[in-house]
């Protein structure tokens, strides 16, 4: 008796724990929100000299490496083909974005750090977009 009721608590905390193709999706798009939002903080807070030019380049290589893993759940889904295009789109957008938040940084281009901003702020609102559609 004692075993059979594990089983089926095992077997109920199993079911409830699975989630579907669009749900994973939708988490790899809240991750890649996340750090879209991230590094448009990151940037803004570099234009009003509040961090350090390091602590922006360290920001955007922990992005990219989430962009990459990112990336590669989208690739891998069996979600709907519509939303990993959009989240596959946004992504990509990110991403540019962050390798030109590197180079500006660099350059010291506060103009170009300033677009970078804006464009992480559009792929945050895209993605949450995504996001309102599925509540």
């Amino acid at each position: 008796m004692l075993r059979n009721g594990l089983v089926c608590a095992i077997l109920l905390i199993a079911a409830c724990g699975h989630k579907t193709p669009d749900q994973q999706l939708h988490e790899a798009a809240d991750a890649a929100a996340s750090w879209s939002a991230t590094l448009q903080m990151t940037a803004e807070t570099w234009l009003a000299n509040s961090v350090p030019r390091l602590f922006v380049l360290a920001t955007v290589d922990a992005a990219n490496k989430a962009f990459d893993q990112t990336g590669k759940d989208v690739a891998q889904s069996q979600g709907r083909q519509e939303l990993r295009a959009a989240i596959k789109g946004q992504l990509d957008i990110a991403e540019a974005a962050a390798g030109d938040l590197k180079k500006a940084i660099e350059n010291n281009d506060r103009n170009a750090v300033a677009g970078c901003a804006r464009r992480f702020a559009a792929v945050h609102s895209v993605l949450q977009q995504l996001e309102d559609k599925r509540k």
